[in-house]
């Protein structure tokens, strides 16, 4: 029997799909580069903003990168922290009151994601057409968010195949695109929507461009879950996260952005709003006498008018006064009632 993914799970306790507040993740990834005051200053970072999550990434260079790739691994080398270093991260955060998740590069970082107790396991755009890793990720037990950035529909399926191998059933997908950062014309949110074509699970989108419109409108399309980049420091060489990232100065905004946007959305009733109610007396209108009508009067079409306000009978009702008499006189702009008549 195939894998039926849930539209709905929890994070946590935390609901994700239809119907339930964005998940916010906050990616730090490696914005700490490798020092802890930066990695705490993070955390406070997403915990103060009021993001969902605060995601990092473990890794370690020699099982992420071949030997022919030397140069990313001295890069990336003094950006990892020390399992103790994560568990301190995880502990400020439990705190601070926000999730901790990260995602592991490697299978050695495995072991890692079940020590730090995450209660998700994030898995980033590089894992594409790298079925085997995925499926271990998925026997971990716990909730998936695969990031889709570089993938085609057949690489989404593909890992989905993978997943559900692995047992997992709660899976969100993020439309993403790995380009630091990602041109206007290549975010193409439009994709969210083929997303939702291939499997039953929430959906959302990870944010590579540098600024926030692309993740506001991305809450607008009915992403379920976001991911946004954070960063203190700025302008860091052989660095790219940062270019994409928001900060102390605009994250904290983004947020609140977002928790409007998503209170702009509403519930999707149409119906009269409770703010409307008061407008109803001065925009609506009413029947009303056209002019000065003697008692006794047979009304006719133009004895009859529709007008502001509308706290008399609607203006829907005006045939129903048609070919009745008068009960007594009334002058011009009068609003008449039924009791008017005989």
């Amino acid at each position: 029997m195939p894998v039926a993914f849930k539209p709905h799970f929890e994070i946590a306790g935390r609901p994700v799909g239809e119907g339930a507040p964005v998940l916010m993740i906050a990616e730090a990834g490696v914005a700490h580069f490798g020092d802890m005051e930066l990695a705490r200053a993070l955390v406070d970072l997403a915990a103060e903003a009021g993001a969902d999550v605060f995601k990092t990434q473990v890794f370690d260079v020699e099982a992420l990168f071949a030997a022919s790739a030397g140069d990313w691994r001295e890069r990336l080398r003094p950006r990892n922290l020390s399992l103790d270093q994560f568990q301190e991260l995880k502990e400020r955060c439990d705190d601070a009151g926000i999730l901790f998740m990260a995602t592991a590069h490697d299978e050695s970082r495995l072991p890692w994601l079940e020590a730090l107790e995450v209660p998700a396991v994030k898995i980033g755009s590089g894992e594409r057409n790298n079925p085997g890793f995925l499926r271990k990720l998925a026997e971990l037990g716990k909730p998936v968010v695969l990031s889709t950035g570089m993938y085609g529909s057949d690489d989404v399926r593909e890992a989905l195949a993978a997943l559900a191998a692995g047992g997992a059933d709660r899976v969100a997908l993020l439309h993403c695109v790995t380009s630091y950062p990602c041109p206007d014309a290549d975010v193409n949110l439009a994709a969210m929507d083929h997303l939702r074509t291939l499997f039953s699970g929430p959906v959302g989108y990870s944010d590579h461009t540098p600024d926030h419109m692309a993740l506001l409108a991305a809450v607008a399309r009915g992403a379920q879950v976001v991911e946004k980049h954070i960063t203190i420091l700025r302008d860091v060489p052989d660095a790219q996260d940062w270019k994409v990232s928001a900060g102390p100065e605009d994250f904290p905004d983004l947020v609140a952005d977002i928790r409007r946007v998503e209170t702009l959305l509403g519930h999707g009733r149409k119906e009269a709003a409770p703010s409307e109610v008061a407008g109803m007396a001065w925009a609506l209108k009413s029947v009303v006498a056209a002019s000065d009508l003697e008692a006794g009067r047979s009304l006719g079409p133009g004895d009859l008018a529709a007008k502001r306000p509308g706290n008399g009978v609607p203006a829907s009702r005006l045939e129903e006064f048609v070919g009745r008499r008068l009960r007594h006189g009334v002058a011009a702009d009068t609003a008449l009632s039924f009791e008017d008549l005989e």
